[in-house]
């Protein structure tokens, strides 16, 4: 009862107002309605605590957040929002033979808060719950970013995205069902900082999965080197040129490549209209790469590309990467003998403050970086005491000496058997293989 008090608090009478009371105090906008069933058909509105206790013992399903009206469940009669809730249903076989020690696991490893409450369903699955620190009133454009945040959390922790939106239906919690709960509460800014944070992450994990380089040997790209008819010429002319600049080709190697490619044509077009092409496609405010529909076009085949343009220089950017928190914190443990002690939300804001006041690290990321760093044993973190007296000590690992073998410089006069070259980007346009494409 009391966890259902802490999640609505004003927005539920203790009893049904009078007609007098109504009068006297008039309309009440602060209050929600809640609603609670057995058949997701048959629900019942309730806006009182009285109602939802005698619910509470009759009743499998509620809604956490509440509405301005008693007749209509949905996004658009959403009044408040009190909590961010995911279900994590393990009769799908990722998730098969998870347990409560798991999903905690999965919390932290994602950097999210302390869930407020976990809720064991009979199937064995979980609904874990957080509180916000404060409620948000539901307005259309809170409610969206709120679904983006929730389905975020749901892929992050193998939830079901089928149950992502803010009017849906969860299981009243009980003292039967109830596997965890904590008086942590969550702001819901700090879940957008999580969030902007994680986008920011996925950003720059796609560097690694997007190759420009390797946009040359597509096959689509292929067919349109090997030559095309007249009537198809001056697009694909503009379409390569393009692709080469894309790749990291000079405007002079770009025109150099497509010269020999106009022989291949039937017809041959005129070597000036070749030469415009190239300028075209690399004049100021020219796209930064080829047309995915135009290769299509052209080439009668599939063709999916994107540009990676590279992170932002940090000074740039709102969030940090976590690989550059991670440097932060050893940076710090470093300039502090090692070892770094308090509660950890006051490590973190001295961590931050440190390195860069025009920075946010958040509580969530802050705890993200310290698993981390835990799994790559190059920090130790251990607790003192309980609750708000506690006190986290986290220790930088000495790391194994490393005996370092002085060589004598070795004279390069060439390549020889013993050379070993490494072709990076962009060899293929700086190391002597001007025919590579032609």
């Amino acid at each position: 009862m009391e966890s259902l008090r802490q999640l609505y608090r004003d927005q539920l009478t203790e009893a049904p107002k009078r007609a007098s009371q109504k009068e006297q105090s008039g309309p009440s906008n602060h209050l929600g309605w809640v609603f609670v069933c057995n058949d997701f058909a048959q629900p019942k509105a309730v806006r009182t605590y009285s109602s939802l206790f005698k619910a509470q013992t009759s009743t499998t399903y509620f809604t956490p957040n509440t509405f301005y009206r008693n007749d209509q469940r949905n996004a658009g009669t959403l009044r408040w929002l009190n909590a961010l809730v995911i279900d994590i249903d393990v009769k799908i076989a990722k998730n098969a033979g998870m347990i409560y020690p798991d999903v905690m696991e999965m919390i932290t490893t994602a950097g999210l808060p302390t869930p407020s409450l976990i809720v064991q369903t009979p199937s064995g699955g979980f609904h874990v719950y957080w509180y916000l620190a404060e409620p948000r009133r539901a307005f259309p454009k809170v409610v969206e970013h709120y679904k983006r945040i929730q389905q975020a959390i749901a892929e992050e922790l193998s939830g079901d995205l089928q149950a992502v939106g803010a009017e849906r239906w969860f299981r009243l919690p009980t003292p039967q069902n109830t596997v965890h709960r904590s008086p942590e509460r969550v702001s819901f800014d700090a879940f957008c900082d999580w969030y902007s944070e994680r986008s920011e992450e996925l950003l720059h994990q796609q560097k690694v999965m997007v190759r420009k380089q390797d946009m040359m040997q597509h096959p689509a790209i292929q067919s349109l080197l090997r030559g095309v008819e007249q009537g198809r010429r001056d697009n694909t002319c503009y379409t390569l040129a393009l692709a080469f600049k894309a790749t990291g080709y000079s405007e002079e190697d770009t025109q150099i490549y497509l010269y020999a490619w106009n022989e291949r044509n039937t017809p041959a077009m005129r070597q000036l209209d070749v030469k415009r092409k190239v300028k075209s496609a690399f004049k100021e405010g020219a796209p930064l790469g080829p047309s995915a529909y135009w290769i299509e076009t052209l080439s009668g085949m599939e063709f999916k590309y994107r540009i990676w343009e590279g992170a932002k220089p940090r000074e740039e950017r709102t969030y940090s990467h976590l690989d550059e928190w991670k440097e932060d914190v050893l940076f710090i443990l470093r300039e502090n003998g090692g070892v770094l002690c308090g509660a950890q939300r006051d490590i973190a804001k001295m961590i931050c403050s440190s390195v860069d006041k025009s920075k946010t690290l958040s509580y969530a990321t802050f705890k993200r970086v310290i698993e981390i760093l835990i799994q790559e044993r190059l920090i130790e973190k251990k607790v003192e005491g309980k609750g708000r007296a506690a006190c986290t000590i986290i220790k930088l690992i000495k790391q194994s000496k490393v005996i370092q073998f002085n060589r004598k410089p070795i004279k390069i006069n060439g390549l020889n058997s013993n050379t070993f070259m490494d072709r990076v980007a962009g060899w293929g346009s700086h190391y002597g293989s001007r025919n590579k494409y032609l």
